[in-house]
């Protein structure tokens, strides 16, 4: 027989790994979207802008996507020790979430013309879907860091 703590602790384990898995997924799909467009801008046959801003839009878009993993890994570093740091936490996982939410409707709206998936249009439907699993993963893990209690570090 299943204990009620055992089943709600195999829940939120359970959740925890869901959320965990899906923000991965989401930085694994903006890391694969990069090699994707490096490869493209690094080809013979891209007839698109090749100058010092594409590239440097490239730079900064990988730059910008392993600040946000690691502010991801610093955020889950932390513990929550009293209700004020559990609301910071939370409304720190609910604002990666909306900026990803943000970031994945950008991408789509870049993208509404393109119908086809090819090598050059793929690096904005890969974007936009990281971008969605990865808003689903900081959603789903501001919502596991709300319903846990805070563990108190006073002795």
């Amino acid at each position: 027989m299943i204990r009620a703590d055992s089943y709600a602790s195999t829940v939120t384990w359970s959740r925890q790994t869901l959320s965990r898995r899906l923000i991965f997924g989401g930085f694994a799909l903006l890391a694969l979207s990069m090699v994707i467009s490096t490869y493209n801008y690094l080809s013979q046959t891209y007839s698109g802008g090749t100058g010092a801003s594409t590239y440097a839009q490239l730079i900064l878009a990988a730059l910008s996507s392993l600040f946000a993993a690691g502010g991801w890994w610093f955020l889950c570093q932390l513990k929550t020790g009293d209700s004020a740091q559990r609301s910071l936490l939370v409304k720190a996982f609910v604002v990666l979430g909306l900026q990803f939410s943000v970031s994945c409707i950008g991408q789509l709206l870049r993208a509404d013309h393109v119908f086809f998936i090819n090598r050059f249009s793929a690096p904005f439907w890969i974007d936009a879907l990281g971008f969605g699993v990865g808003a689903a993963g900081f959603f789903l893990t501001s919502f596991m860091v709300y319903r846990v209690e805070p563990v108190s570090t006073d002795s």
